[in-house]
């Protein structure tokens, strides 16, 4: 039986991180301009007050995608699983690029997928700069061992960006509890 896979942004869990300094060898788009240098007739003028808000890219794909893990909000590497238990998969993950991710986007299993979570999953939607939280579910393997899952975001014209999140789990059979020894009655 196929697992269901799902893939949330929890907008509740969000942070906007539109503000934050982001150093400009990061981010072309805020990199100096060349200073104009004054003549020697030019009148001195009182400095700007006015903020200018940056352009919003544009339709044609001038900005630019990415993906940022933030940190794994579920199952740590290694946690042991039973054959076939299904278990929940999140990750903080942080839309650090200037395009805002639309319903064409996707995550995508990267290499062999022993999770039976599909071949892609609807990446929701997300702002630049905001942090949000994807989710899929997933099965153990059947058979016992170390299990290892990556996945990688995909933008509509199929380029695969940002940093690789992943599952490493490990998959044991049971072990049985044991009971009650009997214990020896006498005879009378």
């Amino acid at each position: 039986m196929a697992a269901t896979a799902a893939l949330w942004l929890t907008a509740a869990c969000t942070r906007d991180l539109s503000t934050a300094a982001v150093p400009a060898a990061e981010n072309p788009q805020l990199a100096p301009a060349t200073p104009e240098v004054p003549s020697a007739a030019a009148q001195p003028t009182a400095p700007s007050t006015s903020v200018t808000a940056p352009a919003a890219p544009s339709a044609a794909g001038s900005c630019a995608n990415g993906a940022r893990f933030v940190e794994d909000l579920t199952v740590p590497d290694g946690s042991v699983f039973t054959p076939g238990e299904t278990f929940d998969k999140r990750w903080a993950v942080r839309n650090d690029g200037s395009c805002d991710w639309g319903p064409d986007y996707r995550l995508v299993p990267i290499g062999e997928n022993p999770f039976d979570a599909g071949s892609e999953i609807a990446l929701y939607p997300a702002r630049a700069g905001v942090i949000g939280e994807w989710q899929i579910d997933l099965r153990a393997p059947d058979e016992p061992g170390d299990y290892l899952g990556r996945w990688r975001a995909r933008a509509p014209d199929g380029t695969l960006f940002g940093d690789e999140v992943y599952v490493i789990i490990v998959v044991q059979l049971p072990t049985a509890t044991p009971g009650p020894t009997p214990s020896a009655t006498s005879s009378p």
